[in-house]
């Protein structure tokens, strides 16, 4: 049975959800090349959007790949990941960078609402 939420797929919500995920990451990457990396360290949104988009896909990652993924240091990505893990966020609870990494059901529900939200910002804007 297809689901509907807001009118629209609940697939193809997801779909988009995804991609304006992905989108804000490349966007926010695009900043580098620009001006010094260093002034732009929100290391546990980008580890956020980085899982959010894996579980999308249906590609688990490992606290280490999402290090390599970032370009963040290890010891960096494994102090994140222990805030994100005690916040609830990410599972599972003890979590190393060994370790398969996944979204808690909290935090997905979060960030679908924010790129929700998102889509409805950009829709008005170019309205």
């Amino acid at each position: 049975m297809t689901r509907f939420v807001d009118g629209e797929r609940a697939e193809s919500r997801g779909d988009r959800l995804t991609e304006a995920a992905l989108a804000i990451l490349v966007n926010r990457r695009s900043r580098y090349g620009l001006l010094p990396t260093e002034l732009f360290g929100e290391w546990p949104w980008e580890m956020l959007l980085t899982l959010f988009i894996a579980d999308a896909a249906g590609k688990p990652l490992t606290g280490g790949m999402v290090a390599a993924n970032l370009a963040c240091s290890g010891p960096t990505v494994a102090r994140w990941l222990q805030h994100l893990t005690h916040s609830g966020l990410v599972l599972p609870a003890d979590a190393t960078l060994d370790d398969t990494i996944v979204l808690a059901p909290a935090a997905v529900t979060a960030i679908e609402i924010y790129l929700a939200t998102t889509i409805r910002t950009v829709q008005l804007l170019t309205e």
